[in-house]
């Protein structure tokens, strides 16, 4: 997968996102961002991926249709147990995953990537975050001011941030 330059929010998305993954605290809100992954007309072939639409996904970490229920006490290199809950975690509804990819699919879009907050922490990967990632890909961050920061994760161990553009009409 080609890691963008940068990604561009369309039509107020940034903020319908903050705005959505705020009102979910105190538990980690999370949604899928949808939209298409653009190339510049240039030689080096660079890649930019547009964020059109915004699929409010539901929290089930820890619920009894989790597909990680057992994973809700979790232990970081063998270290303390740990209870984990939806204000540490976020697991998207599967029935979510689905109906985002289809309508993903229906619109001429593809899904790019998720988004989630951290109410209680900065908006930069967890350990918890990194280890359950599927790598390589995208993860965009909300702090509890509603800030948004995105992230490529390359491993379980490396990551770097990407630029955010917000493109507007007005």
């Amino acid at each position: 997968m080609k890691i963008p330059k940068y990604i561009e929010f369309h039509n107020e998305t940034n903020s319908a996102l903050s705005r959505y993954l705020k009102a979910a605290e105190p538990a980690e809100g999370c949604a899928i961002l949808i939209g298409n992954k653009k190339s510049f007309r240039s030689k080096n072939k660079n890649t930019f991926w547009e964020i059109k639409h915004i699929w409010n996904c539901r929290n089930i970490w820890g619920l009894r249709e989790s597909r990680l229920i057992d994973q809700n006490t979790y232990g970081l290199n063998n270290k303390k147990i740990i209870q984990i809950s939806t204000r540490k975690r976020f697991e998207i509804d599967a029935k979510d995953q689905i109906a985002a990819q289809k309508w993903s699919r229906e619109n001429g879009y593809e899904v790019l990537c998720c988004a989630h907050s951290h109410p209680v922490g900065e908006n930069i990967p967890s350990k918890i975050d990194l280890s359950l990632h599927s790598s390589p890909g995208l993860m965009v961050i909300s702090n509890n001011n509603g800030n948004l920061k995105a992230w490529w994760i390359k491993n379980k161990f490396g990551f770097h941030r990407v630029k955010i553009e917000i493109f507007s009409l007005t």
